[in-house]
């Protein structure tokens, strides 16, 4: 009887630590895993100001891209709309991309990196509340 549990519960803890085993990449390997292209799963947005502010979703399509170079250049594709943005790690966590979220005195506000496997990301842009309405951005990619 006492082996039979004991195998139960070495059977149990051996299946928990394989199915909550993390799929994220180490900290070092953040600046080399980001470059490439990414397919978009969704992009959420704030348009307009005033009362005409609201969140607006957009949903990747076949041939949508987040291309991140190595050179600090972003080339994305999100339906006809094509736009190149500069882009820069500022820490293992946080990205500066030129006209992604809220600008500030000139200057792309952080946006946080999270998520980030070899086949997933998201990219959030905080949230800001103004009298012009919110602000804010949110993009989960894949490859």
């Amino acid at each position: 009887m006492k082996s039979i549990l004991s195998f139960g519960a070495t059977t149990f803890i051996v299946f928990f630590l394989i199915c909550c085993q993390k799929n994220s990449l180490p900290a070092n390997d953040i600046k080399s895993a980001i470059p490439g292209k990414w397919n978009i799963v969704n992009d959420s947005t704030f348009i307009g100001v005033g009362i005409n502010n609201h969140q607006v979703s957009y949903s990747g399509q076949a041939g949508d891209y987040f291309d991140f170079r190595s050179d600090g250049f972003l080339y994305t594709k999100e339906g006809a709309v094509l736009d190149t943005l500069s882009y820069s790690l500022a820490s293992d966590n946080t990205i500066l991309i030129a006209s992604f979220g809220i600008i500030l005195n000139g200057q792309p506000g952080m946006s946080y990196i999270s998520n980030l496997t070899a086949h997933s990301l998201t990219i959030t842009a905080p949230i800001v509340i103004t009298p012009g309405g919110a602000f804010g951005r949110k993009v989960n990619l894949n490859r």
